[in-house]
């Protein structure tokens, strides 16, 4: 069946982007001495190997106050000095940021990594890598590896994902909800919220649904047995940081108007369901005024309380 047009919704008076629906990862990190001394680097230039040169047009970090558009080398030189390596005094930069986008608003393509001081906030660090909605998905399963290779993970969720404005929350998940209605395949994250349980509860399940060996072991969980309880449609990958599972040979958006259930990732949602976030933090708009992000979150596994 043909691929719908991505959803998009802008501001009537702003024309800004207000949400979208994307292929996109969200990976929160473990050991963020690593991830900041090299780890957020590597990834970048491994996104950055993706895409075409003329496609991430504006970045910023936590230490400017506008977006800036790139020109000539600047991004090789920002890949660069994303890493602390050289850093002697602090290596760890607790809620640095670093936001590479096509649109500052909610991105079609991007990247996105927060530093974390597990010495001052036991929450993780995350970083949050967008993709085009026609992109093949191939590329981001290839990139959701080499982020579980390149340094300890508590958990990595990639599919379909919705991106959305952070100026206009309320309205982004009052359309969300409107679109999960009808997709059960989209991811929803708010990183920032999220990461407060990633270390201690797996914080989603998607088309790729990584369980990081830490969090494993926080959950006494054998990895090696889940892996075994899989067969085509799904597939499981060890990593060194570790399980990753993928829910079909390529990721859907389970649209019930063309009669889509999402089956492969149910059967990794009813796999993990012991895992999930048990209180998942609220989400704003339509979902705070109905109390339906449990509800969501768990749509999978109880698909008749979401209906």
């Amino acid at each position: 069946m043909p691929i719908p047009a991505p959803p998009v919704l802008s501001h009537l008076e702003t024309a800004d982007t207000v949400v979208r629906v994307e292929l996109g990862l969200t990976a929160y990190l473990a050991e963020p001495r690593l991830w900041a001394t090299d780890g957020a680097a590597r990834v970048l230039r491994a996104f950055l190997a993706l895409v075409p040169s003329s496609g991430a047009t504006y970045y910023t970090t936590s230490l400017l106050t506008t977006w800036r558009t790139r020109r000539g080398d600047d991004l090789a030189i920002l890949a660069e000095a994303l890493s602390a390596r050289g850093f002697v005094v602090a290596p760890l930069r607790h809620q640095f940021w670093f936001r590479l986008a096509d649109d500052p608003g909610a991105p079609g393509l991007g990247f996105s990594y927060t530093e974390i001081d597990p010495a001052r906030a036991t929450r993780s660090a995350v970083l949050e890598v967008t993709l085009p909605f026609g992109t093949d998905p191939e590329k981001l399963r290839a990139l959701s590896e080499e982020v579980g290779r390149t340094g300890p993970l508590h958990a990595l969720i990639g599919g379909y994902a919705a991106r959305w404005n952070p100026r206009f929350r309320a309205l982004a998940f009052s359309q969300l909800h409107r679109w999960c209605r009808r997709y059960l395949g989209l991811d929803v994250q708010v990183p920032e919220e999220m990461a407060w349980h990633a270390p201690r509860a797996l914080p989603g399940v998607n088309w790729l649904t990584l369980v990081g060996e830490k969090l494993a072991r926080e959950r006494d969980l054998d990895l090696a047995a889940l892996a075994a309880r899989f067969k085509e449609p799904v597939w499981a990958t060890d990593l060194p940081s570790g399980l990753l599972l993928r829910a079909g040979a390529t990721p859907t958006l389970g649209d019930l108007n063309a009669l889509e259930w999402p089956a492969a990732q149910a059967e990794v949602a009813r796999a993990l369901v012991d895992l999930l976030v048990e209180e998942p933090p609220g989400f704003w708009g339509d979902f705070h005024d109905l109390a339906d992000t449990g509800k969501w979150f768990r749509r999978l596994v109880a698909p008749t309380e979401w209906e």
